[in-house]
């Protein structure tokens, strides 16, 4: 994205699996692997064209 640069994006199960249910993360690793991703979108969106998914996430961060 030339708004934010080279980002990498993930689905909403990983952000799910990376907390624990009151809102912690669930390890250091899980703390890590979070800082890494720009931003959760759900499991459908992942797969979309790479022009819709660019125009989703500026929706969703812009």
């Amino acid at each position: 994205m030339t708004e934010f640069g080279d980002v990498l994006i993930s689905t909403n199960p990983l952000n799910t699996l990376l907390m624990n249910e009151s809102g912690s993360y669930v390890s250091e690793e899980a703390i890590k692997i979070d800082e890494l991703i720009f931003y959760f979108v759900e499991e459908h969106a992942i797969d979309l064209p790479e022009d819709e998914l660019r125009t989703l996430l500026l929706t969703e961060v812009i």
